[in-house]
């Protein structure tokens, strides 16, 4: 499992120095039709950690 720290505004309208940032443990993420997707594998099936709206998605870098 790896560390991600996500960036990203709370409310669509949000200005960027109003931006959230959280640090998730997932396997993954993936950018979807309308989300980003983090998530993690359990018993082969993908569980959604945290999705976020692509309007509202900033930033997602790896913490190692």
């Amino acid at each position: 499992m790896k560390k991600y720290r996500v960036m990203y505004r709370p409310l669509e309208r949000a200005e960027r120095d109003e931006a959230r940032t959280e640090e998730v443990y997932a396997d993954g993420w993936r950018v979807e039709e309308e989300n980003v997707t983090l998530y993690q594998q359990q018993e082969g099936q993908d569980v959604h950690v945290l999705d976020i709206p692509k309007s509202r998605f900033l930033r997602i870098n790896e913490i190692r």
